[in-house]
This record gives C-alpha cells, structure tokens and sequence, in this order.
C-alpha cells in the first residue's frame, strides 16, 4: 500500500511538473510577443496598412511613372525632344542622325539608358512632390503633424521594371508618436530597359553601315516586334513594341540618305 501511495504522489508530482514546464514556456512566449509587438507599435501610427501613407505615395508615384513610360516611348526616350521628327502627332526624337544624303548618322544619345533615367527623374520629383502634398493634406485634416524634404529621387530601368528610390526624409507625428521614412522605393514593370539596349545597338548599327537588320531582334526576343517605317526624306521610324504587354518605344533616324527620286536597295 505504502508503494502505491508513493507511486501516486510521484504521478502527480511529475503532473504539476509538467505543467509548470508548459506553464513557463507559455509565459516566455508572451514576453517574445510583447517586445515584439511593442517594438513595432512604437514604429507604428495606429494607421492601418490600408490607410498606411507610404502604400498611398507608392500608388501615387507608379500612376505617375505610368503615364511617364506611355510618353517618353512614345517620344523616343525624351520629354520634350529638340531634334525630332513629326510621326502622327508625336515627336519622335532622333537617336542618330546627318541632314546630309548618302552620309551615315552620327550618335545623338550614345548613354541612352541613362539619358533616359534622367529624364525620368526630372519628370518625376515634381509629380512626387505633388503626390506628396496631396497626402499631405489628407493627414493634417486626421490630426497629423507632416514634415518633410524636398524629394530627390534616383531612377534605374533594369530588366523588366523601374526602380524608383526617394530620398525624402518624412516624419508623421501624432499623440506623441512618431513615424519615419527616409526613402520610399517604388517599381513598375516596364520593357523600358530592353527597349533602351535595342534602340542603342540599332543606332549604332545605322551609324556604321546606313541601316539595320531588324529580323535578328525578333530571333532572339520572341516576345518583341520592331517595325521600320521609311519616311519620304529618308528618316526611318522604328517602332519597338512588346508582344504581352503592348508597351512600345518609338524613335527615329536618318542615316545614308537618298535623295528624292532615288531608290535604294
């Protein structure tokens, strides 16, 4: 009897044991939790992440660089282009060029990818900032206090996007807490990049030997279409389009011109 006793009180005493383990290890991942919880509701402005102001400045910035890529492609990479020629109410900037016949073109853009970031980043660093006051506004009248910098923004076409990265030094301010942002980075999907590197190395091709091979392209980027219109004063057109997304670049050349009523190969 004394040994079933004993075996007993063992059972119960390896019972309350093994709920004081659980016990404990409860409590330590509570503790976990609070630090971690707390560190980010420090951070945190009671916004929810729908409400959150960098998701609405980010929705903001792609609309924007949006509508930017429709018009740079339109305009051979430039916003406000000043060699151009007139092709259906567009300025197509020419990227390599003589007003001379029978001569080849000379390179007008040779860095056309980074000709083509800046004029990005010019284009957008005022529209960001007005995305900004527009939000701005929308805080202040919730109570917030709103401080920032001028943005400066840096902008790279890589493949299949745009990056775009803004310094701009935010600070949000409500009840004692408070919020910062030094950047805010943004990216679109864009074929900008692989336009860029076709359009360089046709230019080049045209600033060598008069004129391009436009097939090889095709060959070996199945999902792009390049187009070659022949103006009457000897300008070409190449129209650059992807074959998913319908995103197109535009630009022109003159290169190994003939003159009117002469005919090439």
């Amino acid at each position: 009897m004394e040994y079933i006793r004993m075996n007993s009180r063992n059972k119960r005493w390896g019972e309350k044991a093994q709920l004081s383990v659980f016990i404990i290890l409860a409590i330590m991942i509570v503790i976990v939790l609070f630090f971690l919880f707390r560190g980010r509701s420090d951070i945190g402005l009671m916004l929810s992440k729908s409400d959150s102001p960098v998701d609405k400045i980010q929705k903001c910035i792609r609309d924007s660089a949006k509508d930017a890529t429709i018009k740079i492609g339109s305009q051979g990479g430039s916003f406000d282009p000043k060699n151009y020629y007139l092709y259906e109410d567009n300025k197509v900037d020419y990227l390599c060029y003589t007003e001379q016949y029978y001569k080849a073109c000379i390179m007008q853009k040779p860095l056309l990818k980074q000709s083509m970031e800046q004029e990005l980043k010019k284009y957008l660093d005022p529209k960001i900032k007005d995305c900004i006051d527009s939000i701005k506004g929308s805080l202040e009248n919730q109570g917030y206090s709103v401080d920032y910098k001028n943005p400066e923004s840096t902008v790279q076409l890589i493949p299949n996007s745009i990056l775009i990265d803004t310094a701009i030094e935010l600070k949000l301010s409500k009840d004692s807490k408070v919020q910062s942002y030094k950047n805010i980075k943004t990216d679109i999907g864009s074929r900008l990049y692989e336009f860029a590197m076709t359009a360089s190395s046709i230019s080049n091709w045209e600033a060598r030997y008069g004129d391009s091979e436009t097939m090889m392209y095709m060959f070996y980027y199945p999902t792009l279409k390049v187009e070659k219109k022949i103006r009457d004063d000897g300008t070409r057109i190449y129209i650059l389009s992807d074959r998913e997304s319908g995103e197109k670049f535009l630009f022109a050349v003159r290169s190994v011109a003939l003159p009117s009523g002469i005919t090439g190969k």
